[in-house]
């Protein structure tokens, strides 16, 4: 097997370098393992690399006939957005497998694993076994009017609204000392609470069922978490086919505040006076319209959005998990 670290060296304040760029050699040399180290160079870097590597390795196979090649197992050494660009650049192709090494400010992906703290063990990494996780194809409406729909796959969750908003201010927030993950999102929701700015959709599910009006957020999930650490989706399943997905109603301020000791828990689905504002359901595929374009969070980057289809894809990838998470 070959094991390639692709490091983001801006991610979580130097951490990929810093704390685990040192682990990886010791312990790739330790285990006498065939590596490779690429460290990115600017956003959209990650997803270039590993998508030129895979197809040459294509390219390999086609000239072997047809022969299956060595595994490639490439770690995304940086948050959920490393992460990201990595499951873009490796998805649909052969013997390719895709892990994570948590070196950003959310790292949320890895918890809905259990005990993140393996992720931080590269020996671990390194003898990490491969699961069939599903990832989240969606399909929106292009910036730029002469080119066609964007296509592409998310892994953990999408967050529109007051989610989305408090992370596109985190990236500014985390910069101050001592602040990270949780407290970071924290300090942004409370900044948007401030501004109260509901998001206007109509959100139509395969069933049939239609939501429209102004809403506080709208998340969709493969993944358990976002915000750092907060459980939003907690009876989201990586390998179930589906896709969960909670609406929140434009409440006041006070009863979001009310709500977000078990939000970050994962607790608010059994209580019913939230229930009363927030609409949960698992589906396969849904439309979101909005009111002209809004902000969305995929994996933690931010990208301004039309018209948006999602669909689940099973079994879409593999994703390697450390040794102690199985």
């Amino acid at each position: 097997m070959k094991h390639i670290f692709i490091m983001n060296p801006a991610a979580g304040k130097g951490k990929a370098g810093n704390v685990f760029l040192p682990r990886i050699i010791e312990a790739s040399k330790k285990l006498e393992i065939d590596y490779e180290i690429h460290r990115t160079i600017a956003p959209g870097d990650a997803e270039h690399f590993v998508r030129s590597r895979c197809e040459a390795m294509a390219r390999e196979m086609s000239g072997d006939n047809g022969a299956n090649g060595d595994i490639v197992r490439f770690y995304a050494c940086g948050g959920d957005g490393t992460l990201n660009e990595v499951v873009n650049g490796a998805y649909g192709y052969k013997d390719v497998e895709v892990a994570m090494i948590p070196a950003g400010t959310g790292n949320d992906f890895p918890r809905s694993f259990g005990d993140a703290s393996h992720f931080e063990d590269i020996e671990a990494q390194i003898h990490g076994a491969s699961l069939c996780i599903d990832l989240i194809r969606y399909e929106t409406e292009s910036a730029e009017e002469e080119t066609g729909p964007v296509i592409r796959y998310g892994i953990n969750m999408f967050n529109i609204g007051l989610d989305c908003n408090a992370a596109d201010l985190v990236g500014k927030i985390k910069q101050y000392p001592f602040v990270k993950g949780p407290l970071a999102y924290i300090l942004g929701v409370g900044i948007v609470l401030g501004k109260k700015e509901g998001i206007t959709l109509q959100i139509l599910f395969e069933d049939g069922d239609t939501y429209e009006g102004e809403f506080m957020l709208a998340a969709i999930g493969n993944g358990r978490y976002c915000g750092g650490g907060f459980k939003g989706m907690p009876k989201a399943e990586l390998d179930d086919g589906l896709m969960d997905v909670s609406i929140v109603d434009n409440i006041t301020r006070r009863t979001f505040l009310s709500l977000i000791g078990k939000y970050h828990k994962g607790t608010h689905l059994d209580d019913p006076e939230v229930m009363k504002f927030l609409t949960y359901k698992q589906c396969k595929k849904l439309k979101m319209i909005p009111v002209g374009r809004v902000k969305m969070c995929t994996d933690g980057e931010i990208s301004t959005v039309g018209q948006t289809i999602f669909e689940i894809v099973p079994n879409a990838m593999k994703f390697s998990v450390p040794q102690g998470c199985y």
